[in-house]
């Protein structure tokens, strides 16, 4: 996004500083630094917590006046403070005849009601629902940057809103399915992150079922099929494998020329069939996966966010059939498919993709004919570095594997470096509630 403003004007970062009070650039600084060690805590890059912003800049972005966004690192800041993109923060506030209402009014439906009196019903909630939409877009575009255990806790305000929302007023037959629909992706949401970060079983669990029920309340099927493709994820994750591959299937008979069965062949069925040996099911999981892919008329360039409601891009599809050719011992294959990506997954922002790509690459050059010991663990290293939020559960178990399966050569150098750099990962913080299988952020409310 390239702003290039002269003048005055409001953007909705100027609208959320006057509704709360922090038009000082003393009083703004305080929360700045405040939601700085927050992020610097929970994200483990310490250097979070001594970025600071100068009067002239605060002054620019009262203003509206700036080129380009902030650096990195403030941009983080400003987004764990605000709880919004920082692309709309500087943008002008969404809907000039339909008013956003304040964030804290959300927690009362009727709130929004009164706030927005002039307007008609069917207005208001369409402003209310536009809202709910860009917030579930913004988690989704931040989540490979932001990790579970920082979005979390917004996820989960947020199915509560649309939950109090859901069953507050009687609203219109499309409002009511567009509830449904939302409240039912954020559901989704918020299994996904308990995979991601170790929760219990039991969460992922209740968030799927949640989502399944609303999305066939309201015959959504592409809505069900995901629930059914993170439930087979929970399942892989907990090395149900059998029980994994069930749950992908039941969701591809669902609509099995949906762009949604491509996720559940590749990343359900293929990696768990794979895992269970079966290595002609695998095959024709993959290869029904690909001939789906090449049927769409369009599907989403490069590596598409691995939470994201849209079909899997052909990346992200070639990045899972490695996994599975892992796990079948066919490493010429996982080589081969490792190198039509690897551009992709270098330039993409997705951080635990290009970690886990090269953490199962380095795993089959390990099972080569030829090990590639030193090759293999300079890669595992790397992977390690590759990112800069918390590790997730998949990122965590093959590391783990990588260095199991480098376990013949533990008196090469490469593998005590491995080994020595994968205890250090392991003491973060972040890495230590995935490890213990801690989720209380993301525990269903009572």
């Amino acid at each position: 996004m390239e702003v290039d403003v002269h003048t005055t004007r409001m953007t909705l970062f100027r609208k959320l500083v006057q509704e709360r009070g922090w038009t000082t650039i003393e009083t703004f600084s305080t929360h700045f630094a405040r939601a700085a060690r927050e992020l610097a805590e929970q994200s483990g890059n310490s250097r979070l917590a001594d970025v600071t912003v100068a009067r002239r800049t605060f002054d620019r972005w009262m203003a509206g006046e700036l080129k380009g966004l902030p650096q990195r690192d403030t941009r983080a800041i400003l987004e764990h403070l605000f709880q919004q993109p920082v692309t709309r923060l500087f943008a002008p506030p969404e809907g000039t005849d339909a008013p956003l209402p304040s964030e804290g009014s959300f927690d009362d439906p009727l709130a929004v009601i009164a706030q927005t009196e002039s307007l008609t019903k069917s207005s208001t909630a369409t402003a209310v629902l536009d809202h709910f939409r860009g917030e579930i877009q913004g988690i989704v575009d931040r989540y490979e940057m932001r990790g579970p255990q920082v979005l979390a806790s917004q996820a989960r305000s947020l199915h509560g809103k649309l939950t109090a929302w859901l069953h507050g007023r009687h609203h219109l037959p499309s409002v009511h399915a567009e509830l449904f629909r939302l409240t039912g992706q954020t559901a989704g949401l918020l299994a996904y992150m308990a995979v991601n970060a170790g929760a219990k079983p039991a969460v992922a669990d209740a968030y799927c079922a949640q989502a399944e029920t609303l999305a066939e309340h309201i015959g959504d099927t592409q809505l069900q099929m995901w629930a059914a493709g993170t439930r087979s994820l929970s399942l892989y994750y907990q090395h149900r494998y059998a029980e994994a591959d069930a749950a992908a299937a039941a969701g591809v008979d669902l609509a099995p020329n949906n762009d949604q069965a491509i996720r559940l062949l590749v990343n359900g069925r293929a990696r768990a069939l794979a895992r269970l040996g079966d290595r002609r099911g695998a095959e024709r999981a993959i290869g029904r996966a690909l001939d789906l892919s090449d049927q769409q008329p369009s599907l989403p360039s490069g590596i598409t966010s691995c939470i994201s409601f849209a079909p899997y891009s052909l990346a992200r599809t070639l990045a899972n059939e490695i996994t599975a050719r892992l796990a079948l011992g066919d490493t010429s294959e996982v080589l081969s498919c490792a190198e039509q990506i690897d551009g992709l997954i270098e330039v993409s922002d997705s951080e635990w993709s290009r970690a886990l790509v090269r953490l199962d690459v380095a795993t089959a050059l390990l099972q080569h004919r030829r090990p590639e010991v030193e090759h293999a663990m300079a890669l595992g290293r790397s992977a390690l570095h590759a990112g800069t939020t918390a590790p997730i559960t998949s990122v965590w178990q093959r590391a783990n594997e990588l260095y199991q399966k480098a376990g013949r050569w533990h008196t090469e150098p490469g593998v005590g470096d491995y080994a020595e750099e994968l205890r250090t990962w392991r003491s973060r913080p972040q890495a230590k509630s995935i490890v213990s299988g801690s989720g209380a952020a993301l525990a269903p409310q009572q």
